[in-house]
């Protein structure tokens, strides 16, 4: 804390951005270039995602059960891409949560499921009554836990007893999951939506009373979206030590998507950082900034095209666990630059995120 505000009396010293004036750019840019468009992949790819159930359950073999697994990675990872989110469209009616309920250390929704096929509660079996159940339940986190066995191959479809009940659950989420998709692209595709919220601050404004706390939303949803790819994707799996490593805690390890969830959420709050272009708003002593984050951005990317899928089976192997570990400490140096020295260089409050409720 104390590093953050000699950074910001320093950055006071220079020319800084005239918030007072109301710039309003980054935002624009921010929406237009990277949340709109993104979301609407999301939305675009989710939408496939029911008929790739219905084709597995009826007509199971190898290119439908292909073709669902191509269908749900595209979807994981283009949600991991707006993740970070936890502003606006994402977070009203708690749809990030029933998106994928991470993280789950205790195993929460293994045992919800469990008792929805104890009891066979139908239920589960309407996207309309699922919506309205525990979030553990809806989204892409329990299609894993019912569409994937634990070697990470899909039994959707398969002979038993429980396959038209799994079909019908597994349906009813993909439904539900491609409908949230869809509200959160249209909401922010509005032009009278959320974005105009943060466009338009003032003092009838009853959210952002001034554009510089507009900005700060975003920026702290930025380094928010750092905490949580290290400290809630990461760390919980490597534990204390590589012999004490639970790799079955990263996000989306059951179907082997860990690797390409980590990735997207990277890549995505890099395209959304630099998509701001807030090097025009920032200080000629510290523009330096961008190049160190352009840098460690790129070390991140380049130490996750070295691991192999599933990360679930081969953390360990190739000197895997030293990687992800060296990542762990690339994404708290990309936090940190961003937090501290940019935040202080354009006087934003930049330390903060949403998950301590500051």
């Amino acid at each position: 804390m104390m590093r953050f505000l000699v950074l910001a009396a320093i950055a006071a010293s220079f020319s800084v951005p005239a918030w007072a004036v109301e710039v309003k750019a980054p935002l624009e840019r921010i929406i237009s270039d990277y949340i709109v468009p993104a979301s609407a992949q999301f939305a675009n790819t989710a939408a496939g995602l029911p008929d790739a159930v219905m084709s597995v359950c009826e007509t199971p073999g190898e290119g439908t059960v292909a073709s669902l697994e191509k269908v749900y990675a595209q979807t994981v990872f283009d949600f991991s891409r707006i993740h970070f989110l936890r502003f606006g469209p994402l977070i009203e009616n708690d749809r990030l949560s029933r998106l994928a309920f991470l993280p789950d250390p205790r195993g929460i929704g293994q045992r919800q499921i469990r008792k929805v096929f104890a009891s066979r509660d139908a239920g589960v079996l309407s996207p309309d009554s699922l919506g309205s159940k525990s979030v553990a339940l809806q989204g892409l986190t329990a299609f894993q836990l019912i569409a994937f066995d634990k070697n990470g191959s899909i039994v959707l479809g398969a002979p038993g007893e429980n396959k038209d009940f799994t079909c019908g659950y597994a349906a009813a989420i993909a439904q539900n999951v491609a409908a949230i998709a869809e509200s959160v692209a249209r909401d922010w595709a509005n032009p009278d939506g959320y974005r105009a919220l943060l466009l338009s601050a003032g003092p009838d404004n009853e959210r952002f009373r001034t554009t510089k706390e507009a900005v700060e939303t975003v920026f702290n949803g930025l380094v928010t979206g750092l905490i949580v790819a290290r400290d809630q994707n990461i760390l919980p799996a490597l534990g204390s030590s590589e012999a004490k490593a639970k790799p079955r805690r990263f996000p989306f390890a059951r179907s082997g998507n860990s690797i390409l969830f980590l990735k997207g959420e990277l890549s995505g709050l890099r395209e959304a950082l630099f998509n701001m272009n807030l090097q025009d708003l920032t200080p000629e002593d510290f523009q330096w900034i961008f190049g160190s984050l352009s840098f460690e951005f790129a070390n991140g990317e380049n130490l996750l095209e070295q691991l192999k899928p599933p990360l679930r089976e081969t953390l360990g192997e190739d000197g895997s666990y030293a990687k992800v570990s060296l990542l762990a400490i690339t994404i708290k140096s990309i936090r940190d630059t961003l937090a501290l020295e940019l935040a202080g260089a354009l006087a934003l409050s930049g330390g903060f995120n949403a998950l301590d409720g500051d």
